[in-house]
């Protein structure tokens, strides 16, 4: 879709696959497009690529620097902090008795995720002392030395549903994504609805994706019963398969509009 929006828009585009592509590490010129628009699902595929092709000249959207912020929700919470947008708080832990006792003292429920993850998987929600001792010792006794660290972040009482909103240098729309459980990734089950963005959730958007440096994004906010916005995550190769019918946001001519904005 992206693909067919860009060559009606008489642009010269050329498709790459990730799993096809053999890059020298080397400065000489990038021989494709002066414009990179960065489709690859793997984070690890899309970091290493956006940083490759970077030094090759090329405008990479997002950039290597983006990616590598965006995939990793250590790093993203971080960025945040910095630039003081409001979040649920977090903290990184790398045993397994200190994470189960800065759970103690701040309190139950709480949810623990992977620092690297998407589309709602591993994330558990922890009730009580024991899931938190059988979950931190999962986290740290399985997986390889890079897995081994927790992730532990406040759990917010959503009022049924969170919020997605699209930026590219600024808000251009959203999602609602709603659903009885209390993960509400689409890839989990949630129902996208329609949601027209008001004027303060796309700022805190825009001031979020301006935080982690990223050119497209979807971030995911997290309003609590109060009222209280917060930012949960931000996504740097947004995805709209399973809402674009039902949300109606022209997302492929929109991705499009800005690679060609960004063109050198």
């Amino acid at each position: 879709m992206i693909l067919e929006a860009l060559r009606k828009r008489d642009c010269a585009v050329e498709l790459h696959q990730d799993s096809d592509l053999v890059l020298p590490l080397d400065a000489e010129r990038w021989p494709g497009g002066n414009v990179v628009l960065m489709r690859s699902m793997s984070l690890t595929r899309s970091r290493y690529l956006a940083a490759i092709l970077e030094v090759k000249g090329a405008r990479v959207v997002n950039s290597a620097r983006a990616i590598a912020t965006c995939g990793d929700k250590i790093l993203t919470n971080l960025a945040l902090a910095a630039h003081g947008v409001p979040m649920p708080w977090s903290f990184a832990g790398f045993e397994e008795e200190a994470c189960v006792a800065e759970i103690e003292r701040r309190g139950y429920p709480v949810v623990t995720k992977p620092a690297v993850g998407s589309w709602g998987r591993m994330v558990a929600r922890i009730d009580g002392r024991s899931a938190a001792e059988g979950l931190m010792q999962m986290r740290f006794e399985t997986g390889s030395a890079s897995d081994h660290v927790a992730l532990v972040q406040q759990y917010i009482d959503k009022p049924g549903y969170d919020l997605r909103v699209y930026v590219m240098g600024r808000a251009v729309g959203g999602i609602r994504r709603r659903s009885e459980h209390w993960v509400t990734n689409t890839a989990r089950g949630a129902v996208p609805e329609r949601y027209e963005v008001p004027e303060s959730h796309a700022k805190l958007a825009e001031r979020a994706a301006a935080a982690v440096g990223v050119d497209i994004a979807a971030v995911d906010l997290l309003e609590t019963r109060g009222g209280e916005l917060l930012v949960n995550e931000i996504n740097h190769c947004v995805e709209f398969a399973r809402s674009i019918e039902i949300t109606r946001v022209p997302l492929p001519e929109l991705i499009a509009d800005y690679a060609i904005g960004v063109h050198p």
